[in-house]
């Protein structure tokens, strides 16, 4: 692939574009970065001479637009509900912004497992009504991390993330990938895919962190509340609809999960009047887990890498395969 000299960014930030302009100073003039807004009367004319695209979303429009297109960047990790067959026309290389926000991801999570095992949602009650009787309580619901066993369904970059810190809390890990043979860390026993429900039986803790997809499509639902360990929580790092609402919600509800941290939702917002806000063993996030500070210095620094790529003629990391959908 020819060293890309038009790449054009589709956003309104400014500390983006800002990150890119730090990062990619190093080139030169051999790339010309364009920062535009996704309702500017010129995009289409911009979207003409590009070579790549940085951007949130590249609707089949944008894409008609852009005849000299040779690379797609997303700033996302998940791109499901962005990918379309014309996308990919002409050998387009398409990437996502897996890793950017592994830390963080990671992190959350580690945050609302902890949660749980130290009382915190009962204390925070205790807090609001000044009650220091409820300490019985809480030290009845407190339980400790080490020794629990955790199933990561997803062991991409954030499941390896998320793996890595369990472990360094005791934890042993148990992990699902479609590809059981690529180097993975963080994970004692890593399955393949099929073996989703094996992981369910074995784990205390189960954590979705996987793309959204036709096969993922509420994978957790019915079938794998029937088979939990007693005393199980489940917490959703990844997309909303990787789980089925209504059974979710019925397993908290009936004790038959412990508790679920569930930072994504299948309609977002989340509507007031969802009854999972009044659920006393449900932590609810805003889907805000994978935010940071450092997202954007990350990403340009994530694009510089891939123009190195890209000049020396190597494909773009983070590929999107049209055929699995991520």
């Amino acid at each position: 692939m020819a060293t890309l000299l038009n790449l054009v960014c589709i956003s309104n930030d400014n500390a983006l574009e800002e990150a890119l302009q730090e990062s990619l100073a190093p080139f030169g003039n051999s790339v010309n970065l364009t920062r535009i807004s996704p309702d500017a009367p010129n995009l289409t004319e911009m979207l003409g001479t590009a070579d790549g695209v940085l951007c949130g979303s590249f609707p089949p429009n944008m894409r008609a637009a852009a005849q000299q297109l040779k690379w797609v960047q997303f700033w996302s990790a998940g791109v499901d509900g962005k990918l379309y067959p014309e996308l990919f026309a002409n050998g387009i290389a398409v990437s996502t912004g897996a890793g950017i926000h592994s830390a963080s991801a990671a992190e959350h999570v580690l945050s609302l497992m902890l949660a749980f095992a130290r009382g915190l949602p009962q204390s925070f009650v205790a807090q609001q009504n000044r009650d220091w009787e409820a300490r019985k309580a809480i030290l009845d619901a407190q339980f400790e991390l080490e020794g629990k066993t955790v199933g990561i369904v997803g062991t991409g970059v954030i499941g390896q993330a998320i793996g890595k810190r369990c472990q360094g809390l005791g934890m042993k890990t148990v992990g699902t990938r479609r590809d059981p043979s690529k180097p993975t860390e963080g994970i004692d026993v890593l399955l393949s895919h099929i073996q989703y429900h094996d992981l369910i039986l074995s784990s205390d803790f189960i954590v979705l962190a996987l793309p959204l997809t036709n096969s993922t499509r509420m994978i957790f639902g019915e079938d794998e509340i029937e088979i939990l360990r007693k005393g199980t929580y489940l917490f959703n790092i990844g997309r909303g609809d990787l789980i089925d609402p209504a059974w979710v919600y019925r397993a908290l509800k009936n004790g038959w999960l412990a508790g679920a941290g569930l930072d994504v939702f299948p309609e977002e917002p989340l509507p007031p009047d969802s009854p999972f806000w009044e659920l006393p063993n449900c932590i609810i996030t805003p889907h805000v887990g994978g935010n940071t500070p450092e997202y954007w210095p990350r990403f340009a620094r994530l694009v510089a890498t891939q123009i190195e790529r890209l000049q020396r003629n190597d494909s773009p990391t983070n590929l999107v395969s049209k055929d699995l959908g991520y």
